[in-house]
């Protein structure tokens, strides 16, 4: 997987350093890691791993239950972490697992494991041929889980005369055998948790961050500002015992203000549902980037920005000094804030929704901007642009962000941007000034990013074409640049 972004990529890019990895873990596992800053330090602590002089302390959970509190296991392992054939036990083969069972639950059982030397998969291989295999770890027999259950808790040892040890804190789900028993929850509790260790100081501040997102199944969590919007993205509604669960999941991590919606894929809007905390506020102000908003649940499903767009939204407000913006399928304007605030010489915002539109001249006001000097146009994008046309007008950044389906009312006329894509990317192209830039994206399902981005490459060659590249800022979405649903590219007009 060498296209996809890695934990130690993060930590370069967020502390700007070069850092050499000294011991390593399994992209499963959890805990400790060693790194150095130069090269000198990297021999030396890689010597120290080769010649076994770390003490290295693992904590893991299974569903099988030791006849032993304590014991060792000594069986050979292969080069790569292979165990399943017979094998003679020469000098390389040598591995030693100490094992202990500290905890003991209705179905599930701490281990902790300090391995002594340092082979592929040992701790998993081990624990499986002492009958008590990690849970998550369907490789080597354990139980499906939303991850694998082991943690590289504490590394000690000595370096130049100095003592050195480390301790990674565990997951909630270590200390709460019971909540382990129960994958929905454990999953929410998991990538929460993976949030937290990399955004903590957006947490604590008024950042608005993506806390659970797809790989949770059906629950989705957004913050906004200290507000938590939950949303239950299926077309059957939570059962009572889900909605009771997802009130403990909300209490265990100290959430105070919160609204929960049910968001089913079906259009009838009777079906959508509310819960909310007492204190929930109604409306209320957020920020992201510095950027304030106002966020509401009662002027339509979305609080009022979608936090996917948020690197965009940024490159716009860096990019827009003494330029003019166009905004199309503007929604609340945040685009059009950024552009504003960016020192844009004119910025047009255009939604067929008034509501919306008012709601982002509300957001203008917040950040200290006169809505009155900018432009806001309640009409169908596509006309807008004919009308533009017509009128010689042109622009140096055009945001287009369209919707997967919409229906003029007036003209009961559909939109698909299967269909409609390349007339609505054309009609920007006539009102975009030559070197000014395009930025379009799209949250279609059906068309993968790879063909949207042959697409475009195929259909406007004499384009410079940019893509959209995957940012430590945005893996409150997707862990990994693969696999995102939103689309965005930026297309410069020659």
């Amino acid at each position: 997987d060498t296209d996809k972004l890695g934990f130690v990529e993060y930590l370069c890019a967020k502390n700007n350093v070069e850092l050499k990895v000294c011991h390593r873990l399994d992209k499963e596992t959890s805990g400790a890691l060693v790194f150095a800053r130069s090269k000198e330090s990297a021999a030396q602590l890689t010597e120290l791993f080769s010649q076994h002089q770390v003490e290295k302390e693992y904590w893991f959970i299974s569903h099988k239950k030791s006849e032993k509190e304590e014991w060792v296991c000594e069986e050979p392992i292969r080069k790569g972490g292979q165990s399943e054939a017979p094998m003679e036990r020469d000098v390389g083969s040598v591995a030693v697992t100490k094992f202990q069972r500290v905890g003991v639950g209705t179905s599930l059982y701490l281990y902790k494991a300090y391995p002594k030397t340092g082979k592929t998969h040992q701790i998993r291989i081990h624990a499986t041929q002492s009958g008590v295999p990690i849970l998550g770890d369907e490789t080597y027999g354990g139980k499906g889980f939303p991850r694998l259950m082991l943690h590289s808790h504490r590394l000690k040892f000595e370096l130049n005369g100095q003592k050195y040890e480390f301790k990674s804190p565990a997951s909630s789900l270590f200390d709460s055998l019971e909540d382990c028993s129960d994958p929905q929850l454990s999953s929410w509790i998991v990538h929460f948790e993976r949030r937290q260790l990399l955004f903590l100081e957006s947490l604590k501040s008024d950042q608005c961050l993506r806390l659970l997102h797809s790989e949770t199944g059906d629950l989705r969590m957004d913050k906004a500002g200290d507000v938590y919007v939950l949303g239950w993205w299926k077309d059957e509604a939570p059962s009572n015992k889900e909605i009771e669960k997802i009130k403990s999941f909300l209490k265990r991590q100290g959430i105070e203000k919160w609204i929960f919606q049910w968001r089913p894929r079906k259009t009838d809007p009777n079906l959508d549902i509310l819960l909310k905390s007492e204190n929930f506020p109604e409306p209320w102000e957020f920020a992201e980037n510095g950027v304030k908003f106002l966020g509401s649940m009662e002027r339509g499903h979305n609080f009022g920005l979608f936090l996917d767009q948020r690197v965009r939204r940024q490159w716009v407000r860096d990019h827009s000094k003494d330029k003019e913006v166009l905004n199309l399928f503007s929604f609340t304007c945040g685009f059009s804030s950024y552009a504003a605030l960016g020192g844009a010489q004119r910025v047009v915002s255009v939604d067929t929704s008034k509501k919306y539109l008012n709601w982002g001249r509300e957001n203008f006001e917040l950040n200290g901007l006169k809505s009155s000097d900018y432009e806001f146009r309640a009409m169908d994008s596509i006309e807008y642009l004919s009308y533009a046309k017509k009128k010689s007008q042109s622009f140096d950044i055009i945001i287009c962000d369209p919707p997967s389906f919409s229906r003029h009312k007036k003209k009961k006329a559909t939109f698909k941007i299967e269909r409609d894509g390349d007339h609505l990317i054309q009609a920007c192209s006539a009102v975009l000034k030559p070197g000014g830039t395009l930025l379009f994206s799209t949250n279609f399902e059906t068309r993968s990013y790879e063909k949207w981005k042959n697409f475009l490459e195929e259909n406007y060659k004499s384009w410079d074409f940019t893509e959209v590249s995957s940012s430590e800022s945005q893996w409150d979405y997707e862990w990994q640049k693969q696999g995102a649903n939103l689309k965005a590219f930026f297309l410069k007009k020659s």
